[in-house]
């Protein structure tokens, strides 16, 4: 057996002891929340059309967080289009068409499903079998078969424009071997993913130079040495001083961003009673953020190419000794850590949530992986420092690299918000 599969199975061994941990031990988990878990749990079965088409996008697009943000941004722009052409609320993004009097239900499902099914072919028999639940749903009559009419129209022609936006352009990209520079982590040692990230034709913004990130700080300040310092202390997979329940959030972590926020947006869309076309506007403002905070994210990824703590504990840094042995909690992805793809598409989901809703005083519960870790929260800016925490106490990021890639994604989610899907 390869030394890398040994290292990945010692990560999942470690990984399911420290969720026994979480999981067994009540006392980890505030007595106050039992209320609120359970009315959450009842709530869940008052969604529409877009919360039940969105949790069956998230699950078809499940795979590597990039693809499945653009994925997610395509669905729900062809969503909003199709909702917002019968109950015209707001300006148009794509599509600009009219269908008054028609079923907004099956056009959202006609819609969802059109996409899915192009994206993901392979998965066209569950497809079916969700959109033939759906229309089981919605009484038969020339309204359901106008909404099916719309939604697969718009969703045709939303795809035909979004197929050409660069997702597969090819870019030459060679790693570093100054000190620095990033370099393939183990224990893959895998090539850099999605260089080609930051050509993607974004879904709100003309340009990454419209939003501002410093330049990572110098190797040899003392910026830099404290937040390497902290991710050594801490993020090691043998640290003493990381708590169990900073090693469940570390996992809880792991999970794409896209999943997480999406599950956020459903949870308060359904509390709070959204109206079908105001929960097509969500959605859509959500992911396409989300996806943008990717592409104006990887911009300063490929821009920099700032090593990874692994490579650099391991080296030795300025004012950090050699450690060659050190191993993080976490295996490193494949990509530079200035900055966090985990933290910018955060701060683009929060602002965009926060700024939709008029707050930040939200309770809700998440759990993740399936059934494993359970966390909880009071607010949206919670869960963006959770993330930033997390991120170090896994032995990922610097903290340096957390906090400006937030500071990142809430510009770009303000921008969304700003300027797409205004109230006519």
């Amino acid at each position: 057996m390869s030394q890398s599969w040994l290292a990945i199975r010692r990560f999942v061994l470690f990984a399911f002891a420290a969720l026994f941990v979480v999981v067994a031990i009540p006392g980890l988990l505030p007595k106050s929340w039992s209320s609120t878990s359970q009315s959450f749990a009842q709530s869940t079965s008052r969604g529409d059309a877009v919360t039940a088409w969105n949790a069956i996008a998230v699950t078809t697009t499940q795979g590597p967080a990039n693809p499945q943000a653009r994925a997610l941004g395509i669905v729900h722009a062809a969503v909003f289009d199709a909702v917002n052409a019968i109950d015209r609320r707001y300006t148009p993004y794509l599509v600009d068409t009219k269908a008054p009097g028609a079923s907004a239900e099956a056009a959202t499902a006609a819609a969802a499903h059109s996409i899915l099914v192009k994206l993901y072919p392979a998965q066209q028999a569950a497809l079916d079998k969700s959109l033939s639940d759906s229309l089981a749903k919605i009484a038969d009559g020339k309204a359901k078969k106008d909404g099916l009419r719309v939604g697969k129209e718009v969703a045709e022609k939303v795809f035909a424009i979004r197929d050409k936006d660069g997702w597969n352009t090819k870019v030459d990209y060679k790693p570093g071997t100054e000190p620095g520079a990033w370099q393939p982590t183990p224990p893959a040692n895998a090539a850099a993913v999605y260089p080609n990230w930051p050509t993607l034709t974004p879904f709100s913004f003309k340009s990454t130079d419209q939003f501002t990130t410093p330049p990572p700080p110098a190797l040899d300040s003392p910026e830099y040495i404290k937040s390497l310092s902290e991710v050594q202390n801490i993020g090691g997979k043998n640290s003493k001083i990381r708590t169990a329940d900073q090693t469940a959030a570390a996992i809880f972590w792991t999970v794409n961003t896209p999943v997480i926020w999406n599950a956020a947006a459903r949870s308060a869309a359904i509390v709070k009673g959204n109206t079908l076309i105001e929960n097509a506007r969500l959605f859509a403002l959500l992911n396409f953020a989300i996806s943008d905070a990717y592409v104006a994210g990887y911009a300063v990824k490929y821009k920099y190419n700032l090593w990874r703590p692994i490579t650099a504990i391991r080296a030795g840094s300025p004012g950090i000794p050699a450690d060659p042995k050190w191993e993080p909690l976490l295996i490193t992805p494949a990509h530079p850590d200035y900055i966090s793809g985990h933290s910018v598409t955060s701060g683009a989901a929060e602002r965009v949530l926060t700024k939709f809703f008029g707050s930040d005083d939200v309770k809700f519960n998440l759990t993740f992986p399936a059934n494993a870790v359970t966390r909880y929260y009071t607010s949206y800016s919670q869960l963006v420092q959770e993330n930033e925490n997390a991120r170090v106490w896994g032995g990922l990021h610097t903290r340096i690299a957390d906090v400006q890639g937030t500071a990142l994604g809430r510009q770009v989610g303000d921008y969304t918000i700003q300027n797409y899907l205004k109230p006519l």
